[in-house]
């Protein structure tokens, strides 16, 4: 050692003597001496060796762990020598210097160590020896050596076998750590070795604890042995050869490493699942065992996340089953969370459902681990299991639900019936009433709000469960929904929105409005209320300062009231003001979502949106949640109600004190309104009154004693013990809770801010409105603030109602005047107090009240502060000042006692003391603030003192002075020194504001001076009086005799001083002086020298009664005046011009100039001689001057004239010349009823005056007026005797003006007239006329005239045939009908208008009612009414009247059959004289159809089979009537719109199809009549139309039009029309066809699809042509592959069939409709030539064809072709440019005019010219291309045919002929004849290839199938048996192509089978199925 100390390479020898001694004697390899020397050896093996303490050469320092075997040695080391083991311990620490000498010595030859090393070893073990025979020394070398990986895999495979040997235990054990310390690497050997460990089987006890020793340092010896050691158990635990320690080592390892392990027994789990067998039930029964042997310890929540990690591995990318694998890692969850329950659990589980505590610890951390679990869950599935699988929505949910213990019981347990039945409920329900996680909560929501399969409704729906589920949990110890983040409440209310259709457009500009989904919306407050009473610090607090109505749910539940308005709103006005805010809210609500609705509908179903018809409007509600409280529906606030009881959220909400909710809404409260559920919150807080705060216990102290008031004693004997009970025990809980009051105030815990609360609590409902607040308030205080509350309530009970004695006030009131001021902090509470009494004295009304917070005032108030004292007096003073009744009733005469004695002494106090106070205040100092100064007065007194106080006070404590000095004069002599000083003058008073003097004793108080007993105050108040203010006083009542006697003395002073101005003011000296006389008797000296004065006058006075009086002496000249003036009034005579008269009193146009003469002469004189004509026929003198008459028919005259505007405006203006001329007038009408003339004449006039009047440019005026009461009075009164008259006057009213009280009353004389009897001599224009006028007025009385006529008019009739009632209603309907289609032309706004006229529902019903068959009575005018047809210009269709449909309806339903035939023969008649509407002429066709009478007793349900029944049976005539019709309403209809009138004719096919009921014969005398009219009317409208409607009766009846009619192939527009028949079969057709599948069966289906497409491209191109765009989209997605797919998939057959098919549709294809179409195939053919132009061999074929199709396009549509090409002329110059043999395409390619390569040619205004020289020279290149073969071509073969006798000849021709035409099929059409001769030789081959080339042949041109098939039916008949079976092997083939005739070649067909003994069944099915049973023809 020393020699190679410091050599850092050691020579090999060392080893190989170390490795021989080892094996050898280990002489000295077990030397401590050597101990140095040898580990430096040991180096050059690198192994870990175990420290000596867990060595087994002794069992002293073993640390086992948690080893349950105890340390009892194995039997197998006693012969070891004992004598070792000290020794090693002594050495197991090195010195310093050891440790330094010991370093790596063989770094440079490790290779060749380890080489022989392992030799050595191989060789060792490999020797042929008994296995006993191996040596211990063997065993320590490997031990030693395990440094190298093929050491320990050696070693590893035969330790078992020495472990049970019992010579070698031992070393094996060491043998066993050291290869367990070395595996290090986590190679494939070390994976093996860990492999070999977990295979051990070791039965003792002893040396399992050591493997499990061992275990724990092989998880140590590198990271990842943890997840193999873990995976390895697991599968041996699987596999058949178990080893039963599997259980034990999972213990260890998972008690070893308790976060990693679980993660790795999950991945395990993991893998376990990704099988493609399904390994769940076997998951869920290993699982379950690993628990039960591990104990339950294992990490629960660190297992259930490494179940949930994303794996990236190959074998999770490419799973199959990813689906089923979500699922099962769902359900191992959910079993893991169930396995949780560990007995413990279980055991507090069942103590908690029986009400114990027992144990609470493990049940609170089990539920929190459950909701830590879920939580990961439902991160898992929102985040990581999407990017696993796309889960169909139901299985995602399913999961969801799994997780959170939502779903249905039976999914937890179906696998393998664990849990057991017994426990299956407990354990579901211990791992659902568990707290919920706000990540749980909040993900949730963040689910159901992105686009996930859980929608909005559902995640509401979830998360509300949960959040219930988690409240109903809730215990003082556990959190159960502790949220922290607001955006909770956003987030809830976010799933409530309604979100629109997406693909829907709404107006550019329109915000839609923000809306809920009500049934979310109304379950998301709920929701929140539990969140919020559950967070109130942060939830609580943002829902009740931001969302009110959230705020409103709360309040509802902390009050117990479900009220709205909430209760918490006392005031009434506040209440309504909410209500209709509700109101307002919902109506715009509705209003908002009708209009958005609306804008929805328009933009999709174009429906009009009503409130009857909205969907939207049940459904939704407005979104805004901040704004003011919705009125919730009755269900949701039944549903918080029922929440609230269960949850207790209330008391949740009231326990919070930060906020503090509770005192919120006590305050707002405050002494509005009593709070009864406060009662019941503090009831049911068991004890916890230190929980509620102050206020709360005061309203129940509050509630307790109104409770108490009102439950009388007389209820006491009736109740029951419960109610006893119930009252003891709420007595209990008010003397607990009293007790905690009067602590708060008298205790010695009171504080300041308590003693304030309560007090404050109680004082201010002193001051409310209501008394009985008041009152409980008083009674409320009284209990806190005396001591011995409860015990003196008996005695207290009733003190008001004793008798008044003086203690009163003090007995009543000993809780103010006593109680209060001893309180320990009485002066915290000072102020409040006075303030609220201040308040008090206000509101209070009872007088003893008031007495006692006045007494209290005056000793308590705090006047320290000036201001408080201002507002103290200022307040008292309102008192006295004001509230009159309360002072007179505390200080009348009657009721004066030692309580108004006590009142009026401290009101002395307070006012003295303040008086002084303000005396002492410096006069500049400001007492009030600026704002208050308006009432304020300055006073100066005399003696230089000065104050400032408010007026009030002032006359307050004058008042006072008023009321007399009371027992101790004190403070009142010192008042009234103060305000009436003694010889002295008053204070002087000024306005603080302007210093004006002010009046400092108004009179009413001078007057209460007066009245008072203190002799100084009258003589101040009798000072300097006036007069009349002596006079006043005299009068007034309740002056003492003293006063009185005084006020006579000034007033004797006063006559003496100034005796007039006395006198003046004396209104009645009688009864002054009887006033002096009775207070004389009363007692009162003086006023002698007044009462002298009053008598003196009294005589004068009589007779000045007599004079009259000097103000109504001018009266009389002016009346001698005017009866002067009257008598030199002019008389009129018979020659005065009275109409020039007129026109000087109203002159037209007055000129200012110059006035014209006094026109009041003229009006008089005119006025006198009506007025004395009038007279004349009152006394019954019928001889008049016929003045009246005269006057009336020169108003006429100028009525008629040209100026009778102007006259009746100059009327209008001197009205009081006007009105009573024409009073007159009217007078007289009246006396001379009879003179029928002169009324008519006035009805006349009056009527063309009101005519100017009624202008709205003129204003109103009483002749309008006067003018007006005269026509009503008129037309009432006058009782019209002549019928015809009455009808011409109202012809007249309704002509001139239409006033309708005019009308209405002279219609209600003309119906009184007829009904009395009188005769209907009126011509039926008249009435015709009149009529009409009142349906344009609208007259009310119309139906009842209508009635009176039509009864009496059955006379008439017979003069008059235009008056039958029938004739008269329908001429009116007609009229009305023309009427308004002219006003529709005058104005085309008003459409309604338009559509209904004023009249026609009443006339409709009359119609109705007179003629029930509506057509019978007068055919011509009624046909007119139902069918004439009013073109009107300017429109484009006729206009339809609106009764027209009803009478129509009518006439169907209730017409006999006679008469519904007779209306369709003249519709349909050919020589119909004038036009009918055509509309209406098809809707009643179509209604005859449709005639329920018809169809009834049928059978209701309408078999699956039946046969149409066709109704109408029209003769051809009548059938081409009927297209004309058809032909004719959509030229009106559509004269603009092409679409319009193709829908119009599409809606009446179906009636015309019914008419030809399916007939043949008809449909083509149609369609010949429909050809005709295309002929003769060529490409005009009318051409078009025909066109239009032969095109749709093809559409629906292709089978019947064949073939098809050539105006049809030309005509454009069926692919955009209507449906057709065929449609479906065309579809299913082509879809076939594309199908891409290399099946043999499909390959076939693609076959008989191509067939049956070919077939049709010939025969119906039209059908084909409409899925051209379908075919073009199919051919899309294809060209991508690489060829070999594209070629195998069969996409290249379909590319070659779709071309085939476009060759036969020409020329239709290249109409210009179908160009996009086409040239989409064209170019979908490009992509195809590009991609593959590698393969062009292949696509030989294909090319030619293309090209030729392009040819072709050019040829037919140069144009669209030419445009095509250049577009895409790159891509085909590739194509011939990389395949050169492609002649055909280069010479295509040649003829394009294409832009150069240098830039793009400029094409200006030549690009025209261009186009045409392109399509010119294009043609001529292709000319040698495709030259069509020619007979001459063909002629060798057909000679050889002809020629050919011997069958081989035959064949070879054929076989030509087959390899020919294999390229170019067309060339079979010559050898048709020769092909069809064959088909039925006998020689087999040549039949049979002639069978296949004849349908090949048809198949290349199916239009020839027709001329095969008398051949065919030949064969079918041939007596040749082989002949007959070829033709039926053909048979489905050719009965596809065939398909016009496949009828008569099935039924050929069935005839052999049935007469030819050949089974012909199975052909005849294999070609219906290949016609798909539909028969196209």
């Amino acid at each position: 050692m020393a020699a190679y100390e410091e050599d850092e390479n050691w020579p090999e020898i060392f080893v190989k003597v170390y490795i021989e001694d080892s094996l050898g004697e280990r002489i000295w390899v077990d030397s401590p001496h050597c101990k140095t020397f040898v580990d430096n050896v040991q180096t050059a093996f690198s192994t870990k060796m175990p420290p000596k303490s867990m060595l087994l050469h002794g069992e002293v320092g073993r640390s086992g762990g948690d080893l349950s075997a105890g340390s009892s040695p194995h039997p197998a080391m006693a012969e070891e020598e004992d004598s070792q083991s000290e020794l090693l311990i002594a050495e197991e620490k090195m010195s310093p210097e050891q440790e330094g000498q010991l370093m790596p010595r063989y770094e440079d030859l490790a290779e060749s160590v380890e080489e022989y090393v392992l030799d050595m070893l191989r060789d060792q073990l490999n020797r042929r020896q008994p296995m006993d025979n191996v040596s211990r020394n063997l065993l320590r070398l490997l031990t030693a050596t395990c440094g190298y990986k093929e050491v320990r895999l050696m070693a590893v495979q035969r330790l078992e076998m020495w472990l049970q040997n019992p010579k070698l235990t031992r070393p094996a054990q060491d043998l066993l750590m050291s290869v367990c310390m070395n595996c290090n690497t986590h190679g494939s050997e070390d994976m093996e070795v860990i492999s070999n460990l977990i295979k051990i089987r070791l039965k003792p006890k002893v040396l399992l604890n050591h493997y499990m020793l061992c275990v724990r340092e092989l998880l140590n010896a590198h990271r990842d042995n943890l997840g193999t050691m873990v995976k390895f158990v697991i599968f041996n635990e699987l596999s058949n050869a178990r080893n039963p320690n599997n259980m034990q080592i999972l213990y260890t390892v998972l008690q070893h490493s308790s976060e990693l392990a679980p993660k790795f027994l999950a991945m395990v789990f993991q893998d376990l699942l990704t099988n493609k067998d399904d390994y769940l039930r076997a998951s869920r029964a290993l699982l379950r065992e690993i628990i039960k042997q591990t104990k339950h310890e294992i990490n629960f929540q660190a297992f259930c996340l490494g179940l949930m990690q994303e794996r990236k591995e190959a074998q999770y990318t490419d799973m199959e089953f990813k689906e089923r694998f979500v699922i099962h890692i769902t359900d191992l969850l959910a079993v893991s969370m169930m396995l949780g329950i560990t007995a413990q659990v279980k055991e507090a589980g069942i103590a908690w459902d029986k009400g114990e505590k027992k144990n609470l610890e493990v049940l609170r951390s089990f539920q929190n681990q459950i909701a830590a679990i879920q939580r990961d869950a439902v991160w898992w599935l929102h985040t990581v299991v999407p990017s696993i699988s796309k889960l169909a929505p139901k299985d995602y949910v399913h999961c969801l639900h799994k997780v959170l213990f939502t779903e249905q019981p039976e999914t937890y347990y179906k696998w393998d019936n664990w849990p057991p039945e017994s426990d299956r409920n407990f354990f579901l329900r211990l791992c659902s009433e568990v707290p919920i996680l706000e990540d749980t909560l909040m993900r949730i929501l963040v689910i159901g709000l992105s686009r996930s399969p859980l929608g909005p409704a559902d995640a509401m729906e979830l998360a509300d469960h949960l959040v219930k589920r988690a409240a109903a949990v809730q215990a003082d110890d556990v959190e159960v929904l502790r949220v922290e983040r607001i955006q909770l409440i956003d987030a809830v209310l976010n799933l409530c929105t309604y979100h629109h259709p997406e693909n829907i457009q709404l107006p550019p500009g329109y915000q839609p409005p923000n809306l809920a989904i009500s049934t979310l919306y109304w379950k998301a407050w709920p929701l929140l209320l539990v969140v919020a009473a559950f967070n109130p610090e942060n939830i609580g607090l943002a829902a009740w300062e931001e969302y009110p109505t959230l705020k409103m749910l709360m309040e509802m539940v902390m009050t117990n009231n479900y009220s709205y308005p909430p209760c918490t709103l006392t005031d009434e006005e506040t209440r309504t003001e909410m209500i209709n805010r509700e109101l307002q809210i919902s109506q715009r609500e509705k209003q908002e979502i009708l209009a958005f609705e609306g804008h929805l509908a328009a933009a999709s179903t174009k429906q009009t949106i009503t409130e009857s018809s909205s969907l939207l409007l049940s459904q939704l509600t407005s979104l805004d949640p901040q704004g003011p409280p919705r009125r919730p529906p009755p269900h949701v606030l039944e549903q918080v109600k029922s929440l609230n009881q269960s949850l207790r959220l209330g008391h949740l909400l009231c326990r919070s004190r930060h906020p503090d909710f509770l005192l919120n809404i006590i305050q707002r409260q405050a002494s509005s309104q009593s709070m009864p559920w406060l009662a019941d919150l503090v009831q049911s807080s068991e004890g916890s009154l230190d929980v509620l705060p102050v206020q709360c216990l005061c309203e129940f102290l509050l509630h307790d004693a109104a409770d108490e008031s009102t439950s009388g004693e007389e209820e006491e004997e009736g109740e029951s013990k419960e109610q006893r009970a119930k009252k003891r025990q709420r007595q209990q809980k008010q003397r607990q809770l009293l007790g905690r009051l009067q602590d708060l105030l008298l205790g010695p815990r009171a504080d300041e801010q308590t003693t304030c609360e309560v007090l404050d609590y109680f004082l201010r409902r002193l001051s409310s409105s209501q008394v009985a607040s008041r009152v409980l308030a008083m009674k409320g205080l009284s209990l806190v603030l005396s001591e011995g509350g409860l015990r003196d309530r008996e005695e207290k009970e009733h003190p008001m109602e004793e008798d008044s004695g003086d203690s009163e006030l003090l007995q009543g009131y000993q809780w103010l005047l006593r109680d209060l001021p001893r309180l320990p902090l009485f002066d915290s509470v000072r102020a409040t107090t006075s303030i609220a009494l201040q308040q008090a004295i206000h509101m209070e009304t009872d007088p003893q009240t008031i007495s006692a917070y006045l007494v209290y005032l005056s000793q308590h108030a705090p006047i320290e502060d000036q201001g408080q004292h201002n507002d103290l007096s200022l307040d008292v003073a309102r008192l006295i000042v004001e509230r009159s009744t309360i002072m007179s009733h505390l200080f009348s005469k009657l009721s004066y006692c030692a309580e108004s004695e006590a009142v009026l002494v401290a009101l002395l106090s307070i006012f003295s003391c303040y008086v002084k106070r303000m005396r002492q205040s410096k006069e500049g100092e400001e007492v009030y603030s600026w704002s208050e100064s308006q009432d304020q007065v300055f006073l100066r007194w005399t003696s230089g003192e000065t104050a400032t106080m408010h007026i009030l006070v002032v006359h307050a404590m004058v008042i006072l002075l008023t009321l007399g000095p009371p027992q101790g004069e004190g403070d009142f002599c010192a008042l009234l020194d103060i305000w009436f000083p003694e010889k002295k003058p008053l204070p002087t008073a000024f306005l603080v504001d302007t210093s004006e003097e002010a009046l400092l004793l108004p009179d009413w108080l001078k007057l209460r001076m007066i009245r008072s007993e203190v002799p100084r105050l009258v003589d101040a108040a009798l000072q300097d009086l006036e007069p009349q203010q002596l006079l006043l006083f005299v009068q007034s009542f309740g002056i003492p005799v003293s006063s009185m006697s005084k006020l006579l003395q000034y007033l004797d002073q006063a006559v003496s001083h100034d005796p007039q101005t006395l006198e003046q003011n004396i209104m009645d000296k009688n009864y002054m002086a009887h006033l002096v006389e009775v207070q004389h008797e009363r007692g009162a000296t003086g006023g002698q020298t007044f009462h002298s004065l009053l008598t003196t006058s009294l005589p004068t006075r009589r007779d000045s009664a007599d004079t009259p009086k000097p103000k109504t002496s001018p009266e009389t000249p002016q009346g001698q005046s005017r009866i002067r003036a009257l008598t030199q009034i002019r008389v009129l005579g018979p020659e005065d011009d009275l109409a020039g008269m007129f026109l000087q009193l109203f002159p037209l146009n007055p000129d200012p100039r110059w006035q014209n003469s006094n026109p009041r002469p003229i009006s008089l004189a005119l006025q006198q001689a009506l007025g004395q004509e009038l007279a004349r026929i009152r006394q019954g003198n019928t001889q008049v001057t016929g003045i009246s008459v005269r006057l009336l028919q020169a108003v006429a005259a100028l009525m008629n004239s040209p100026h009778s505007g102007a006259l009746v405006m100059a009327m209008h203006r001197n009205h009081f010349i006007s009105c009573p001329l024409m009073r007159q007038l009217c007078q007289y009408q009246r006396c001379v009823p009879q003179d029928t003339t002169f009324s008519s004449l006035f009805f006349k006039v009056l009527m063309q005056m009101l005519q100017w009047l009624e202008n709205p440019a003129v204003e109103d005026g009483p002749l309008r007026a006067q003018l007006k009461s005269f026509a009503v009075q008129y037309s009432s009164r006058h009782r019209i005797s002549d019928v015809r008259g009455g009808f011409l006057h109202l012809a007249e009213a309704l002509t001139f003006r239409r006033d309708p009280d005019v009308i209405n009353s002279t219609v209600r004389a003309i119906i009184a007239t007829l009904k009395s009897g009188e005769k209907c001599n009126v011509e039926p224009e008249l009435i015709s006329k009149v009529l009409q006028g009142l349906i344009e007025t609208r007259s009310p009385y119309l139906e009842e005239l209508l009635t009176v006529l039509f009864s009496v008019t059955i006379e008439t009739t017979a003069r008059f045939p235009a008056m039958r009632p029938i004739a008269v209603v329908c001429s009116l309907l007609l009229q009305e009908k023309e009427e308004t289609l002219v006003k529709k032309e005058l104005d085309s706004s008003s459409a309604e208008a338009a559509r209904l006229g004023p009249s026609s529902g009443l006339l409709n019903d009359w119609l109705e009612m007179l003629d029930p068959e509506v057509i019978s009575s007068c055919p011509d005018l009624q046909q007119k009414l139902l069918f004439s047809w009013n073109k009107t210009k300017g429109y484009s269709g006729s206009q339809v009247p609106s009764f027209r449909p009803y009478l129509l309806a009518l006439l169907t339903h209730q017409s006999s059959w006679t008469t519904l035939h007779q209306c369709i023969r003249i519709l349909l008649c050919k020589n119909r004289e004038q036009r009918f509407d055509p509309t209406a002429s098809l809707d009643f066709l179509w209604a005859c159809i449709h005639i329920p009478r018809i169809w009834q007793g049928r059978d209701q349900r309408t078999p699956q089979k039946r046969r149409e029944e066709f109704v109408l049976q029209l003769k051809a005539s009548e059938l081409i009537s009927l297209v004309e019709l058809i032909l004719a309403e959509s030229e009106t209809r559509s004269q603009n719109a092409e679409e319009a009138s193709c829908t119009l004719i599409q809606s009446r096919l179906p009636l015309l199809l019914s008419c030809c009921h399916g007939d043949l014969e008809s449909i083509k005398k149609v369609t010949e009549y429909l050809t005709g009219c295309i002929q003769q009317w060529g490409s005009s409208s009318v051409g078009k139309r025909c066109q239009d409607l032969l095109l749709q009766i093809y559409l629906q009846l292709p089978e019947l039009l064949v073939p098809v009619p050539e105006t049809l192939l030309t005509r454009e527009g069926a692919a955009d029309s209507s449906t057709c028949k065929l449609d479906a079969l065309v579809h299913r057709f082509i879809t076939l066809l594309a199908e891409a599948s290399d099946s043999k069966s499909a390959e076939s289906r693609v076959w008989d699809a191509n067939m049956a497409c070919r077939k049709l491209a010939v025969a119906h191109p039209i059908l084909l042509l409409r899925h051209l765009p379908m075919i073009a989209a199919l051919l899309h997605g294809r060209v991508h592959l690489n060829f070999q797919e594209f070629r195998q998939q069969n996409h290249l057959t379909f590319f070659i069939h779709v071309l085939g098919i476009l060759e036969l549709l020409q020329p239709q294809v290249f109409q210009s409709e179908h160009q996009g179409a086409l040239w989409d195939c064209l170019l979908s053919f490009i992509r195809l030539l590009l991609n593959y132009r590698k393969s062009s061999r292949h696509l030989a074929a294909f090319i030619t064809k293309f090209v030729q199709f392009v040819h072709k396009y050019i040829t037919c549509n140069a144009q669209a072709a030419v445009s095509f090409l250049q577009k895409h002329s790159d891509p085909l110059h590739d194509l011939s440019s990389d395949n050169s043999d492609l002649v055909m395409l280069k010479s295509l390619l040649a003829g394009l005019s294409l832009p150069s390569k240098s830039g793009v040619l400029d094409r200006g205004s030549e690009e025209e010219k261009d186009d045409e020289a392109a399509t010119g020279s294009l043609p001529l290149v292709s000319v040698s291309l495709f030259t069509p073969l020619t007979p001459a071509e063909m002629a060798p073969y057909m000679k050889r045919l002809s020629r050919g006798q011997a069958v081989e000849d035959i064949l070879e021709v054929l076989s030509d002929i087959d390899e020919m035409s294999r390229r170019r099929p067309e060339i079979l059409s010559f050898f048709a004849t020769n092909l069809q001769k064959l088909m039925s030789s006998s020689e087999e081959s040549c039949r049979n290839l002639a069978f296949s080339l004849a349908l090949r042949s048809i198949q290349n041109n199916p239009s020839i199938a027709a001329d095969f098939l008398p051949t065919f039916m030949y064969c079918l008949g041939s007596r040749d048996f082989e002949v007959v079976q070829t033709a039926l092997r053909n048979l489905p083939e050719y009965t596809l192509l065939c398909q016009e005739h496949a009828a008569v070649l099935l039924h050929r067909a069935f005839l052999v089978g049935m007469y030819g003994q050949i089974d012909t069944s199975s052909q005849i099915s294999e070609a219906l199925k290949v016609l798909h049973m539909e028969a196209m023809m």
